[in-house]
């Protein structure tokens, strides 16, 4: 009898010990701005790591509350949601970091050796082929950037678009004032115009401009987000912040379960919606494709 009760009492300070371990594991989440993709993003991530990991803590801050924390206490891993975030906590090392909500990590990122995480950006590739799909006809494409933040991504495009038969016509663009010449320099050459994220290139101003350009010239605009075609754009294709989050919470189970972050390479958007404004597709007498419609979303005129 005193054998089966010595048993029982180690099994259960066995499992005392063990929930303890569980729940000692703990998750910084920084974040500056509380807007709903930042949320959305933060669910996503929730959403993952609850199904495969059981018993974590999680502790929000903004930048200034992360600085003081990590002087404090080392967790065991930070998700930096939004680049500010990134920018605060990269400096420590001594942690491992996912990312999330980023749009040009690498621009920031040069030492990876305890970072990782989720892009913005849905792959070049995947975004030539859709451009493709919806304008098989387009052979020359137009595109502004600047080459201090989209250089990477814009030769990744011009290696995929030549896999289409597609010449992508790019101008460099080191400022926002100079994208009114640029746009001007591409009149009359291209049969599209694509609108990647650039700060630089995408600014309140410089948008107006892009779309009075489309409108003049008769030219369909290639974008990443459904609320420019409201203004007129022909399609969009749209990243999930709940599913990026998902993405995320894989790269942190790996992480909790003993992987480096050095050895799990950082990822793109992997989920994406393709939007179109039907009225535009009209307008500029483009045909859909009727194959097409069940994979595409319309803009709800």
């Amino acid at each position: 009898m005193s054998r089966k009760i010595f048993f029982t009492f180690f099994i259960c300070i066995q499992l005392l010990w063990s929930a303890s371990a569980v729940e000692s594991r703990e998750i910084l989440v920084v974040q500056n701005h509380r807007i709903k993709p930042y949320g959305d993003a933060f669910d996503g991530f929730k959403s993952r790591l609850g199904a495969k990991i059981g018993g974590l803590v999680y502790t929000v801050r903004d930048s200034g509350g992360a600085i003081e924390y990590l002087g404090e206490r080392k967790p065991d891993l930070v998700l930096a949601i939004g680049l500010d975030a990134l920018k605060t906590v990269k400096k420590f090392s001594g942690v491992p970091i996912v990312y999330l909500m980023v749009l040009n990590p690498s621009a920031f990122v040069n030492d990876g050796r305890n970072i990782t995480g989720v892009s913005m950006t849905i792959s070049p590739e995947k975004q030539v082929a859709a451009i493709h799909r919806i304008l098989p006809s387009a052979k020359r494409i137009g595109i502004l950037y600047d080459p201090n933040k989209s250089a990477s991504f814009v030769r990744r495009v011009q290696n995929t678009a030549k896999e289409f038969g597609i010449e992508l016509v790019a101008k460099e663009v080191a400022a926002s004032k100079i994208v009114p010449a640029a746009l001007n320099s591409l009149k009359g050459i291209i049969d599209a115009f694509w609108m990647i994220p650039d700060t630089t290139v995408v600014t309140p101003d410089t948008l107006e401009l892009i779309m009075l350009f489309s409108l003049d010239n008769k030219l369909p605009v290639c974008t990443f987000s459904k609320k420019y075609l409201e203004l007129g754009a022909l399609m969009s294709m749209d990243i999930s912040a709940y599913d990026m989050g998902k993405q995320a919470g894989e790269l942190a189970v790996k992480i909790l379960a003993g992987t480096r972050p050095a050895d799990i390479p950082p990822v793109e958007a992997d989920t994406a919606h393709l939007f179109i404004n039907e009225s535009v597709a009209r307008k500029l007498r483009i045909p859909i494709d009727e194959k097409l419609r069940d994979k595409v979303r319309f803009l709800k005129e």
